[in-house]
C-alpha cells in the first residue's frame, strides 16, 4: 500500500535525530506517490516543521489537559492537522479533519482518534477567516504572511505588551533563546518580528543562470517555454521560478541553471576571482559557490574544493560535469596539510554556523540553535578562518561567508582574525539581513561576507 503525503509527513516529522528534510527525502526517494501528493508531502512536513513552536501554542490553549502528555506521533499527527487549519487555504478544513483522525486510530487507538477530532473542531470554530492587512502584534492574532493573519476568539498567545519574548516564541514559532536574542539585537519587537516572519516564509525556487552556458533573460525564456513561471530577480543575475522538483527540468539537466540564494551569489561576486587565479574553497560541498566561481574564472585557472568526506566532495564532481566546468580538483581536509601554505590568489571560508539568517529554507535549523552548539562553532569557525589565512599568498584575498546572522559568528569573528593573522587587511565586510518576505523578486537569505587581503 502506497503510503499517503499526511502519513510521509508524519514519518518525517518523527525522525529521531531531527533530521527532517534529510528523512523527508529519503521517504519521498521510494516512490509511489505523484508529483503533487509529494509536493503536499514537503509543505507539510516543512511548514508544520517551521511554525511547530505556533502550532503546540495553538493545541495547548484548546486542549482540555494542555499539561498530558501525548503519546507516540500524536503531536505530529495534530502538527500537521493544524497547520493544514490554519495556513493552507487550499486544503479543505474536513479534508484535514478526517485524514488527522483516521490517523490517530490507526497508529494508536480510536480513543486518541476523538481527541484529535474534538481539538481540530474547537480550532476551526474559534479561528476567523483570512484577514488582509499588517498583523496586529496581539495575543488574539494568528500571523500568516506579511499581509495576512487570523484572528482566534481569544486569547492563544503571551500578551505581548507583557512579556515580548515568549509573544515572539509562541506566535513566530522562535525557540526562547533566539526570540530574546532578536529582541536584543533588534532593538524592539518590531524589527524582531520583521525578522521572524521572514523565516515563517515558504522560500521561492532561486537560480543563477550558468554563465559559461546562458544568461539571465535566456533562462527565464526558457523556462516559460517549459511552463514554468519565471522573473528576474531584482539583482539582475538571478531568476525566480516557480517549480517543486528542479531536477525534472530540462534547462537544470542541460547545467543552464544551478539553485543559489541572492545573498550566497553575492558572496561569489564580493570575492571576484579572475581567469587563471589559483582558488581555495574550504567547506565546499555541495560546489553552490565552488561552481560560481568557476563561471567568474570562465573556467579557467584552478579551484581546488574541499570538504570533511569523500561523499560530500561527490555532490561537487556531479554539479561540476553537470555544469560543464573542468577547472575543480577536491581533496578531503585531512589532506589540507599536503598543500603549500601561500600558494593562493583567492581563499573562501564558507563556514558551517547556526543558519539563523535562513531559516526559512533549513526549517529545522531553528530547533537546534543553542548557546552551547553556537560557542561550538565559533570554535570552528575561529580554526577554519584562521587556517584559511595560512594559504593565502601576499596580494591575495580571503573572503570569510556565514549564512548566520549572529554577531559572535559574524564580525567578532572578523575581528579575532584581524588580531591574530596581523598580516590579513580587512578590505570590507557585510551583514545582511533577510528581507523580500512579501516579494520573490526582491528575496534575499541573510548572511555575512568579510574580504581581506593578505599584506
Amino acid at each position: 500500500m502506497i503510503p499517503s503525503a499526511r502519513d510521509i509527513a508524519v514519518w518525517a516529522l518523527s525522525d529521531r535525530a531531527g533530521n527532517i528534510s534529510a528523512s523527508l527525502d529519503r521517504l519521498l526517494g521510494h516512490g509511489g506517490l505523484s508529483s503533487q501528493d509529494k509536493a503536499l508531502a514537503h509543505e507539510l512536513a516543512l511548514g508544520a516543521c517551521r511554525r511547530r513552536g505556533t502550532l503546540r501554542a495553538v493545541a495547548r490553549a484548546f486542549l482540555a489537559q494542555p499539561d498530558h502528555r501525548l503519546p507516540g506521533a500524536l503531536n505530529e499527527i495534530i502538527d500537521i492537522a493544524l497547520y493544514q487549519l490554519l495556513f493552507l487555504s487550499r486544503v479543505p478544513d474536513f479534508a484535514a479533519v478526517n485524514e488527522a483522525v483516521d490517523q490517530a486510530a490507526r497508529y494508536h487507538h480510536r480513543r486518541q482518534s476523538g481527541l484529535v477530532n474534538g481539538l481540530l473542531r474547537t480550532v476551526a470554530r474559534n479561528i476567523s477567516p483570512m484577514m488582509t492587512g499588517n498583523p496586529p502584534l496581539s495575543a488574539e492574532v494568528l500571523p500568516i504572511s506579511p499581509q495576512g493573519y487570523r484572528t482566534f476568539s481569544k486569547a492563544v498567545f503571551t500578551d505581548p505588551q507583557i512579556a515580548p519574548a515568549d509573544y515572539l516564541s509562541e506566535a513566530f514559532s522562535l525557540p526562547q533563546v533566539l526570540a530574546k536574542r532578536w529582541l536584543e539585537q533588534m532593538s524592539g519587537l518590531e524589527q524582531a518580528v520583521a525578522l521572524a516572519t521572514h523565516a515563517n516564509t515558504t522560500p521561492p525556487l532561486i537560480v543563477r543562470a550558468n554563465a559559461l552556458k546562458s544568461d539571465p533573460g535566456k533562462v527565464v525564456g526558457l523556462l516559460r517555454a517549459e511552463g514554468i513561471q519565471a522573473s528576474l530577480h531584482a539583482n539582475g543575475v538571478s531568476v525566480v521560478m516557480d517549480h517543486y522538483n528542479i531536477r525534472e527540468l530540462g534547462v537544470f539537466r542541460a547545467g543552464l541553471i544551478q539553485p543559489q540564494d541572492p545573498t550566497a551569489t553575492a558572496v561569489v561576486l564580493e570575492a571576484d576571482p579572475k581567469p587563471g587565479d589559483r582558488v581555495l574553497d574550504l567547506c565546499a560541498a555541495p560546489g553552490t559557490k565552488t561552481t560560481h566561481l568557476a563561471e567568474k574564472m570562465g573556467n579557467k585557472g584552478s579551484i581546488l574544493a574541499t570538504d570533511v568526506s569523500a561523499d560530500k566532495l561527490q555532490a561537487i564532481g556531479t554539479n561540476c560535469q553537470r555544469l560543464g566546468i573542468n577547472i575543480v580538483q577536491t581533496m578531503t581536509v585531512a589532506k589540507l596539510a599536503t598543500v603549500e601554505a601561500g600558494s593562493f590568489d583567492l581563499v573562501i571560508a564558507d563556514v558551517p554556523c547556526s543558519n539563523t539568517g535562513v531559516l526559512a529554507r533549513r526549517a529545522e535549523a531553528r530547533w537546534r540553535f543553542d548557546e552551547y552548539r553556537q560557542a561550538e562553532l565559533v570554535k570552528d569557525q575561529h580554526a577554519l578562518s584562521a587556517s584559511a589565512a595560512t594559504f593565502v599568498k601576499s596580494g591575495g584575498k580571503l573572503v570569510y561567508s556565514t549564512c548566520s546572522i549572529e554577531p559572535e559568528e559574524c564580525r567578532d569573528v572578523t575581528r579575532w582574525l584581524v588580531q591574530r593573522e596581523p598580516r590579513m587587511r580587512l578590505l570590507r565586510d557585510q551583514l545582511t539581513l533577510p528581507a523580500g518576505a512579501e516579494d520573490p523578486t526582491r528575496w534575499r537569505d541573510g548572511g555575512y561576507v568579510a574580504l581581506f587581503e593578505a599584506v
